[in-house]
């Protein structure tokens, strides 16, 4: 399952949330927050705040579409050297 969430973030090439990626693998919520923050602490990933200083995937920082458009969950993206 790392194995393919490593994978849907190599192929999107953006940053994504807790809630849609939970939904595209078809897997629990938490269990996928748990295979998350074990890529985190791999150095694998890292967890933004869409619209902060932290979210380095746009310029568009505070006019984040995707963050304006509504709730989203926890958020991630691969670290700028992975890219």
């Amino acid at each position: 399952m790392l194995a393919e969430i490593m994978k849907a973030f190599r192929e999107t090439g953006r940053p994504l949330d807790l809630n849609e990626l939970s939904k595209s693998l078809g897997a629990e919520r938490s269990a996928v927050e748990g295979m998350l923050q074990t890529l985190v602490r791999q150095g694998k990933l890292r967890e933004i705040s869409p619209g902060s200083e932290d979210c380095i995937h746009c310029g568009g920082r505070a006019d984040c579409a995707r963050w304006q458009s509504g709730p989203m969950g926890r958020v991630y993206e691969l670290p700028e050297n992975s890219r």
